[in-house]
């Protein structure tokens, strides 16, 4: 029992030594170098939706290249600069961990200044503020943008720690958890020829362009927000985000929100009729539970046209906390990315929740046009 008592003590006072890291904002990519090589089957779709999506049958590279990551474990440009005027903070979009060039090197480009990335996956509103309280003012900035992806920001805004080393029974699960062997990948179910019976990918068409996309439904349910969503505690959590930023800048400097729309809000309407009932039928919005707390609820696509004009609910959420302080700037790249999208251009990974390189490129391009003349 002493023994017993003296190692869960230990995994207490040292649970990111013993089981990993404990908190989002923790990063460990530090001084880090990596090749990577890029390909379908590396797509998140996979572990988000697992056994139901289907392997690709040509799991070719998409492509190759090598990330390294700064002292603090952020992204380094892909071209050093001696001064970055521009910071952008932000989630895995924003670091890009599946593109060669991330937007804020394509950023970099078309601004001909330094541009420094402090995205990191999967963080929130959260870990945004705290990232930063550390680096937003490390230099003389001239803009500094959140890159806020509408998926999962504002759910991200309330959750707990990764692993609550707070309690003996979250610490011993979480070390099982790390010793035990990878659980097998779970497998489709067959259908009656016995054949494994996949729900993803679906199939989309735009004009005379047919893609097999995978779809993460919950981001799509994200976008549907409700009339009294800036009352919720995700939208205080945003708020305290911005609170942040605004701590640590000088008024001069220029300060916006870039709004990431995903790939469901923006290929989704394109699914073949057939499956697309599948999707809607199985759709949910949010709603605001008694507590607060922003939550989900059934509610399964009736009118079409209506549900995708209400998809830009997320968004007017966003502009409408930005308008209550001065100083911010509302960067909504959801309408150059359906136009696009209308003219048959992939702009997501087929298999993967992010953009591929023409995502971050015209991500870059949208970015640029609207900060280059300053605030």
């Amino acid at each position: 029992m002493c023994a017993l008592a003296l190692l869960t003590a230990a995994l207490m006072l040292l649970p990111d030594m013993l089981i990993g890291p404990t908190q989002w904002v923790t990063r460990t990519t530090a001084n880090r170098t990596m090749d990577v090589t890029w390909r379908p089957s590396d797509g998140d779709v996979f572990a988000a939706l697992p056994g139901q999506v289907r392997p690709p049958a040509d799991d070719a590279p998409y492509a190759a290249f090598r990330i390294a990551w700064d002292t603090a474990g952020f992204r380094l440009p892909a071209e050093p600069h001696g001064a970055y005027p521009v910071a952008v903070f932000g989630d895995s979009f924003t670091e890009g961990f599946n593109v060669e060039r991330p937007y804020s090197d394509g950023l970099a480009d078309a601004l001909g200044v330094g541009v420094r990335n402090y995205g990191y996956r999967a963080y929130g509103p959260v870990e945004v503020a705290q990232v930063a309280g550390e680096f937003a003012a490390a230099e003389p900035r001239q803009w500094v943008l959140w890159g806020y992806f509408s998926g999962n920001d504002l759910g991200d805004a309330v959750r707990g720690p990764r692993i609550d080393a707070r309690s003996p029974v979250a610490a011993w699960r979480a070390l099982f958890d790390r010793l035990r062997p990878p659980s097998p990948t779970p497998t489709a179910p067959p259908d009656e020829s016995g054949a494994p019976r996949y729900n993803q990918p679906l199939p989309v068409i735009i004009g005379g362009s047919y893609y097999d996309l995978a779809f993460v439904s919950y981001y799509a349910w994200w976008q549907q927000t409700p009339p009294d969503a800036a009352s919720s505690r995700n939208a205080d959590v945003v708020r305290a985000a911005l609170d942040a930023f605004d701590a640590a800048l000088p008024p001069e400097t220029c300060r916006a929100v870039v709004f990431i729309p995903p790939k469901e809000r923006v290929y989704a309407r394109y699914i073949v009729e057939g499956d697309r009932q599948f999707v809607n039928a199985a759709n949910q919005r949010v709603v605001t539970s008694p507590g607060g707390t922003l939550t989900f609820a059934p509610a399964p696509v009736e009118d079409e046209a209506a549900y995708f004009d209400s998809l830009y609910a997320h968004r007017d959420l966003i502009a409408a906390l930005l308008a209550e302080r001065a100083g911010w700037r509302l960067i909504d790249l959801t309408p150059a990315f359906e136009a696009a999208a209308a003219e048959e251009r992939l702009l997501y990974y087929p298999y993967d929740t992010h953009w591929n390189q023409a995502g971050h490129d015209l991500a870059a391009q949208v970015i640029a046009e609207a900060i280059k003349d300053g605030c």
